[in-house]
């Protein structure tokens, strides 16, 4: 038998609908479905260190969830499954997974589609999944989800998970592939690397000594056509810009709505400024995207935007210049 610890979080999986409106009950309700659905040999223990939707998660929350998983004595359990709303899941996922690597025992996120009742949820299925890949695992960090139609459930290294697609309800991974599948009690998996062995011998350059505490802010922007970049304010509390580019790793560097304003601001402050995301392998670099990078601006390689987001966040917070750290591998997020 598993003893699996069950760490419950809030978002619809932990959420009941009652007059038409979802909100987050105890959360125990799709461990009970799960349980009624599946005859897993497992023993699940419960902790809920919040319990909210995960559209109103910060970096408060995330200090939490981190803080209290390490601190906790895990030697009576053979792994750990989070569950999570789905809006912010691939948030989540990245910097659970670059803050939770070195933890001894298999660590499994997930969510769901409808509230556990409902018939259509994927609540059970995904909890199945985890404790799948707990029995398959000695060690790792994933992320499951079956998405709608599909015959089994995804799995995903979490640090290349990218946010839910709002029409068809699906995750999706930077790379293109999910890391894996899981269908009935068996797990298969679809990308060579990284292997069993290599989430055993993962070693993070983190250095979590301490409780986690996320004071400095990163500026996340995504670009749009006449985005007003001078009205973009800078307060004291900022460690970083990330300027989530256009597909062809650009944004606007002409005289009207530039980025270009921004980044002299930033560069006068001290503020790195992170474009998102280049390809290592390109046959060549725009002239507008050129020109911000010749007045400072830092490329971000073959890595998804949630990713760069915790990334920066972490290596802000943790190093006295975050630009040390942005190149090294926290948790297989460059592909």
């Amino acid at each position: 038998m598993k003893h699996i610890l069950a760490v419950l979080t809030g978002g619809t999986i932990g959420s009941s609908l009652k007059n038409g409106i979802i909100s987050p009950d105890n959360g125990s309700s799709a461990l009970s479905v799960y349980e009624e659905w599946y005859h897993d040999d497992v023993k699940l223990t419960v902790c809920q260190p919040m319990n909210l939707l995960s559209e109103n998660l910060n970096c408060h929350h995330w200090e939490l969830l981190v803080n209290t998983l390490r601190a906790m004595p895990l030697d009576d359990y053979d792994g750990i499954i989070i569950t999570h709303g789905s809006d912010t899941l691939s948030y989540s996922s990245a910097m659970l997974a670059m803050c939770l690597s070195d933890l001894p025992k298999p660590v499994v996120i997930t969510a769901s589609n409808l509230v556990p009742e409902h018939p259509d949820s994927n609540a059970a299925v995904n909890l199945h999944a985890a404790a799948v890949l707990i029995r398959t695992f000695a060690r790792g960090i994933f992320t499951v989800y079956q998405n709608p139609g599909a015959d089994g459930c995804a799995v995903y290294i979490p640090t290349r998970l990218c946010e839910c697609h709002r029409y068809s309800g699906c995750f999706s991974s930077f790379d293109g592939t999910p890391y894996g599948l899981v269908k009935g009690d068996c797990f298969r998996q679809l990308l060579a690397r990284p292997d069993a062995q290599e989430l055993v011998n993962f070693h993070s350059p983190l250095m979590l000594t301490q409780p986690l505490t996320l004071s400095k802010e990163v500026l996340l922007l995504r670009p749009y056509p006449s985005m007003p970049y001078e009205r973009i304010t800078l307060p004291e509390s900022v460690g970083a810009v990330l300027q989530i580019t256009y597909h062809s790793s650009t944004a606007c560097s002409e005289p009207e709505n530039s980025a270009l304003t921004l980044l002299q601001r930033c560069e006068e402050r001290g503020i790195p400024f992170y474009m998102a995301s280049f390809p290592k392998r390109s046959a060549g670099m725009y002239a507008s995207t050129d020109i911000l990078v010749k007045n400072g601006a830092i490329p971000l390689y073959d890595l998804s935007d949630e990713a760069a987001y915790a990334k920066l966040l972490l290596a802000c917070n943790l190093y006295s210049d975050s630009r040390d750290w942005v190149s090294r591998d926290y948790y297989f997020e460059t592909v």
